[in-house]
């Protein structure tokens, strides 16, 4: 829990902000990969919900260690190595 006044300063964000920031149309515009911590995934929405809203898009989802790497183009991975 953060102190009273941190926590006024920092806004908090609905899960449904959370997605929207996730999957804006600047970052799905661009087609980087994004990568973002399991940790925040799953303190935000869950990792259910978020997989669910992967898929829904179209978006692969791969899981290195400790992070989620977002594909935001729907043309298939291949792995090299």
């Amino acid at each position: 829990m953060l102190p009273p006044i941190l926590s006024a300063v920092i806004p908090v964000l609905t899960p449904d902000q959370w997605l929207y920031h996730l999957f804006s149309p600047l970052a799905v515009a661009q087609g980087t990969p994004l990568q973002c911590a399991i940790q925040d995934v799953e303190s935000h929405i869950g990792r259910t919900r978020f997989l669910a809203e992967a898929a829904l898009r179209g978006y692969q989802v791969s899981e290195k260690a400790d992070i989620f790497v977002l594909s935001l183009r729907r043309s298939p991975i291949h792995l090299m190595v």
